[in-house]
């Protein structure tokens, strides 16, 4: 009988692991729909729980200036140090709370009263026989000489839509899907109040949850994982922070010019349409599309010209945005080109939905580092090179050059094939303090 700590027990539980991970990998793959379904089940059970690790991150970096701030005023009085903790504990949390509250506020108070009057006024029957007569002149002008010319004069296009409508709409199918999504949105609506709770919380008692988090994971593995799961830790902890704090910052930037620029070309809707702008800039690469149609859209109704102003000025600033101002604020701390960009928005989005257009990025920067890191430790064991410019023109792998020991130790870390940037712990964005 085979000891447990014998070398061929450890190579049978090793293979034996690994035939049960290939199969239910396999199983996955087959039942695809059936996985991405169940995925999106645990995270809209879940949500609020990642809302409030968002809004967490969000108000760490005020919480963190009022709680130095604090401790500073009061370093030379009688306070004991733990009361003088637990004072600026407090007071930074609700600072932070206070401070996303009034941001919250604020955009409500710009926008809603804005968005209200222009609908009221885009979708008025004056208005709306106005838009009518101004796309049947277009029309008619269009189709002039044409077969489509005695169409029109033999329909009313008018008349034509609003029997389509007739017919496809059911008035009680129309009434379930107004409940239905006025549904959703109260469901998203009540998690994000859930999570702001829950980010108060976890600001309030961070240190602990993740002493408990550690405390899990020493009982749990070797020491040697241990060390590797809380490097980890960091490095995802740094990403998610600098990423949705660093974008914040850029879209709350992009609104501003976007604000300013309407006003001086004298556009309409100039509030409403920056605040979408830069709220949508959040989400990258198809954010700024959302907030720029949605503008377009309401400007094309008063002035087609004037929406092609707001159109070049707004591609313009997304130029502007995508290579001055944004690398300049996230510093390159993703790492990954546009096409992974893009596959991670789309994937992790259709997958979870608006969270995962959100977290998909910083999620996939993660995963792209760790691969890297194996596939450069790997390359470093067969004494290989691992730079990727020199494997562009080989023909064979006798071609490569050997490890460069100058090029760097192969972690996710510190390889200037991946990442530049190296954990500070004394980062303004980190989420894990030391314990107090």
């Amino acid at each position: 009988m085979l000891k447990r700590d014998s070398r061929y027990f450890r190579l049978g539980l090793t293979l034996l692991t690994v035939m049960i991970l290939s199969a239910l990998f396999i199983v996955a793959l087959i039942n695809i729909g059936i996985v991405a379904e169940a995925l999106r089940q645990i995270v809209a059970v879940f949500s609020f729980v990642i809302y409030g690790v968002i809004f967490a991150y969000l108000m760490s970096p005020i919480q963190k200036l009022v709680e130095k701030l604090i401790q500073r005023i009061f370093a030379r009085s009688n306070m004991t140090e733990r009361g003088l903790n637990k004072l600026s504990r407090i007071l930074g949390v609700l600072v932070s709370l206070l401070a996303f509250l009034a941001i919250i506020y604020g955009l409500l108070a710009m926008v809603l009263p804005e968005l209200i009057s222009s609908i009221s006024t885009t979708f008025s029957p004056e208005n709306l026989q106005g838009y009518y007569e101004k796309i049947t002149g277009w029309l008619n002008e269009v189709t002039r000489d044409t077969p489509l010319e005695s169409w029109l004069r033999e329909n009313d296009p008018l008349r034509t839509l609003q029997e389509w409508i007739t017919k496809k709409m059911d008035i009680f199918s129309t009434i379930g899907s107004v409940l239905s999504g006025a549904y959703g949105v109260g469901k998203v609506i009540f998690n994000m109040v859930i999570g702001l709770v829950v980010s108060v919380y976890l600001l309030i008692d961070k240190e602990r949850y993740i002493s408990q988090m550690k405390k899990f994971l020493v009982a749990l593995f070797k020491p040697k994982w241990v060390d590797r799961l809380l490097e980890i830790g960091r490095f995802t902890n740094r990403s998610f922070g600098g990423f949705m704090v660093g974008k914040l910052i850029d879209s709350l930037i992009i609104g501003l010019i976007s604000y300013l620029g309407m006003l001086i070309l004298g556009l309409p809707y100039a509030l409403i349409s920056s605040t979408f702008v830069g709220i949508s800039n959040i989400i990258p690469f198809f954010g700024p599309l959302i907030g720029i149609v949605i503008g377009g859209v309401l400007i094309l109704l008063q002035n087609p010209l004037q929406a092609l102003y707001f159109l070049i000025f707004e591609l313009i600033l997304q130029q502007v945005d995508g290579n001055i101002i944004g690398p300049k604020i996230l510093g390159g701390r993703m790492g990954i080109s546009g096409f992974w960009v893009l596959f991670s928005i789309t994937v992790f989005g259709s997958v979870f939905g608006f969270p995962g257009m959100l977290l998909g990025v910083p999620i996939f920067t993660v995963v792209y580092a760790l691969c890297s890191e194996a596939i450069n430790n790997s390359l470093k064991k067969k004494n290989l090179t691992q730079r990727t410019d020199e494997y562009y023109s080989i023909l064979a792998v006798a071609d490569l050059n050997q490890y460069d020991k100058d090029f760097g130790e192969a972690t996710v870390f510190n390889s200037a094939d991946t990442f530049e940037t190296e954990y500070d712990p004394d980062d303004d964005f980190e989420f894990e303090d030391s314990g107090k």
